[in-house]
């Protein structure tokens, strides 16, 4: 009987920067998938609102793993962040073991004023933009 590549009840963690760090971690995520080791890839991303708007480092992450992992989930809200890891854990050691993707946008995982100065507004956009922000 071969020895598992992690130990039972154990789980490999890696956490990756958006865009570059996340497309890096492809080929380790393939090895995890082939070792069928239980793996938890966290990925930044850029914020919600500026998905799909060409914001730096915006590429569709979650398709790019659904192929290579049990789960690829994008959190949405910071109130989803433990449960959604607790099932992309469940989900990594359940069954045959393997990688599980979760993505977490800047803007779920820091306040308000720390994302906006990182997008560089100073001030908040008017409209509806400008009402889902300060939402």
């Amino acid at each position: 009987h071969p020895m598992p590549a992690v130990p039972l009840g154990r789980i490999g963690v890696a956490a990756v920067t958006a865009g570059p760090g996340v497309t890096n971690a492809v080929t380790a995520v393939k090895n995890a998938q082939m070792a069928e080791s239980p793996l938890l890839l966290l990925g930044g991303a850029a914020a919600t609102l500026q998905k799909g708007r060409g914001a730096l480092q915006d590429i569709p992450q979650v398709p790019l793993f659904r192929t290579l992992c049990k789960a690829a989930l994008s959190v949405r809200a910071v109130r989803d962040i433990v449960p959604t890891l607790r099932r992309a854990i469940a989900t990594a050691q359940e069954g045959t073991p393997g990688p599980v993707f979760v993505e977490l946008p800047i803007d779920v995982l820091y306040p308000f004023h720390v994302v906006q100065k990182e997008l560089g507004g100073s001030k908040t956009p008017r409209g509806l933009r400008g009402k889902l922000v300060q939402w």
